[in-house]
């Protein structure tokens, strides 16, 4: 009898009787304890259970922390919020960003997980009871999930193992496969799912569609300097189907619009649910770290302040409970022109208001503001002349641009706020993770153009973003032109649109601009960085269970 235990590299892969159960709208587990897995992938539930769990790493990264450290965290646009001075090894490079850190081993694990998952899946599609069109389409959305992995673990650790196959015994030796060839295999798989999943292009809770595959499609030729390719991607999806742009940005985070299936600006997003037994929580127990990666989307922790001994004030629901862990750098939010771009007030908190009745000082009410974060300088003149604690751009940042400690009090980036959870300590949050927006495929059209010399068709879709961004009788001021059209103007860009939203540093790396910006603009991390950060290290726990260690070198500038 077979068992339903497989490993990777000696790691121990469940690979499909357990189910993505948060997407219950159509991923239903129906675990089979006394069967093996040939007789129940013979069955149309077993299949069906098979596909549905090759989804479940997705939400490992999506709206999680270790998805934000290995993408926002070290980047020009975040540094470390709390009152340590960078000293997280993701968020200035330190020495401790090594391969025992534990949140890389995790991604690694349950990415190769998914992965082998996926291949099960693969191979037992075709001699499953399923019709032939219905076939053709989950093999479609198993293969983009197998690329969505790899691509995230080639672009991580660069150089890794390729499986293709279903593994069922431990591997005591492995090489790692070229960039290259590791990119072949994803263009295959998409190109693939393209044609297998045509037709499919109305939402179903999280399920691939031809649109999404076409929008990672686009994402990656412009990933691997595919320029013409990517043009032609990103515009086939703005123009094929059926998404809009949200007329009003901040309206685009409202947790009422928060569900992927009913916003119609996101082309794919991974699902979660307020029932946190709903989000795989306890999953990846056997990991070891489920107690700091699993639950619903975590967001809304990570990026706003804490306004600790400030009289008047506690944290509570509307206000949010804050992790510390990300503050903005003065770099990004100097970005924003907040007298015509809607996207500061769309993304950013600035004001707090009164709430803690037992600590509220002499003559103010329930309700009255209590604190603002100013991102310019003000006058003592006008500090004095209001009843409420400022913190201005001088509080929060040094002349250099350096966080002053403690690292408590800043602009909160507030678009994944979730005021409706049942209580203010409630940690998940039902809030979808948005993967891929109508708004980024103009920005990869426009990038594409840039690059291949058509800098006035890349300032006009630049420009329909930023009209959509424009406030009420300021279109007309948002407008930019084709001698506007730069590498980091387009990074500057993207940055005001996508801030947050886990692809900042896949940005950087991909343009070459990681180590040029973090000298300008982020000095925690300038004096550590190095090229060889363009790569993470590769776990040593699975370096060190292979006879061919010296074949299987570790990436270079890690123990």
């Amino acid at each position: 009898m077979k068992k339903i235990l497989n490993y990777i590299l000696l790691s121990t892969i469940c690979t499909g009787l357990w189910g993505l159960s948060s997407c219950s709208s159509f991923l239903e587990e129906n675990n089979k304890n006394t069967v093996t897995a040939d007789v129940f992938y013979k069955t149309t539930e077993g299949i069906e259970s098979l596909v549905n769990s090759c989804y479940a790493p997705t939400r490992i990264w999506y709206g999680k922390t270790v998805g934000y450290l290995l993408t926002e965290a070290g980047t020009d646009e975040m540094q470390f919020g709390n009152t340590a001075n960078g000293s997280y090894p993701y968020f200035d490079y330190n020495s401790n960003l090594q391969a025992t850190e534990g949140g890389l081993i995790f991604v690694w694990k349950s990415f190769y997980r998914g992965i082998n998952t996926c291949n099960t899946a693969i191979a037992r599609i075709k001699n499953s009871p399923l019709p032939a069109n219905l076939k053709a389409i989950r093999e479609g959305e198993v293969r983009f999930l197998r690329a969505f992995y790899y691509y995230h673990l080639v672009e991580t650790f660069g150089a890794i193992p390729l499986r293709t196959q279903e593994t069922t015994e431990p591997e005591i030796t492995a090489l790692r496969a070229p960039v290259d060839e590791v990119y072949k295999l994803i263009f295959s798989d998409l190109e693939t799912a393209l044609t297998t999943i045509k037709g499919v292009v109305t939402p179903q809770g999280g399920r691939i569609t031809e649109p999404a595959v076409a929008a990672f499609l686009a994402r990656l030729y412009l990933t691997r300097d595919k320029n013409t390719e990517a043009l032609a991607m990103a515009d086939r999806v703005i123009k094929s189907y059926d998404f809009k742009l949200t007329e009003n940005y901040k309206a685009l985070w409202d947790i009422a619009n928060s569900s992927g299936s009913t916003n119609k600006e996101v082309i794919w997003f991974v699902n979660y649910s307020e029932n946190n037994t709903l989000n795989d929580y306890g999953r990846y127990d056997d990991l070891g770290y489920y107690w700091l990666w699993e639950g619903g989307h975590h967001g809304h922790l990570m990026f706003i302040p804490y306004f600790n001994g400030l009289k008047g004030w506690q944290y509570d629901l509307e206000s949010g409970r804050s992790l510390l862990q990300y503050m903005p750098s003065k770099y990004l939010i100097d970005l924003y022109d907040e007298t015509k771009d809607a996207r500061w007030a769309g993304s950013f908190r600035t004001v707090w208001w009164a709430n803690d009745p037992t600590t509220l000082p002499a003559g103010m009410k329930l309700g009255d503001t209590i604190a603002v974060v100013s991102k310019r300088a003000v006058t003592d003149t006008y500090r004095k002349s209001k009843p409420y604690t400022i913190y201005d751009a001088n509080d929060v940042y040094q002349a250099n641009g350096v966080p002053v400690i403690p690292r408590w009090r800043y602009a909160g980036l507030w678009k994944f706020a979730d005021p409706s959870r049942s209580a203010k300590d409630v940690v998940n949050s039902k809030r979808d993770a948005f993967v891929f927006r109508l708004s980024e495929m103009y920005m990869i059209a426009a990038e594409a153009s840039m690059k291949l010399g058509n800098t006035g068709s890349a300032a006009d879709y630049v420009n329909v973003v930023r009209k959509r961004a424009a406030l009420p009788g300021k279109s007309d001021q948002m407008i930019v032109k084709a001698t506007d059209m730069t590498l980091d103007f387009m990074l500057d860009e993207r940055a005001r649109e996508f801030v947050g939203e886990q692809l900042r540093w896949f940005d950087l790396k991909r343009t070459g601009k990681l180590i040029e910006r973090l000298a300008k603009y982020n000095l925690d991390a300038a004096p550590n960085v190095k090229s060889y950060h363009l790569m993470r290290p590769i776990p040593r726990v699975e370096i060190d269970v292979l006879q061919n260690k010296t074949e299987f070198v570790q990436n270079p500038g890690y123990n």
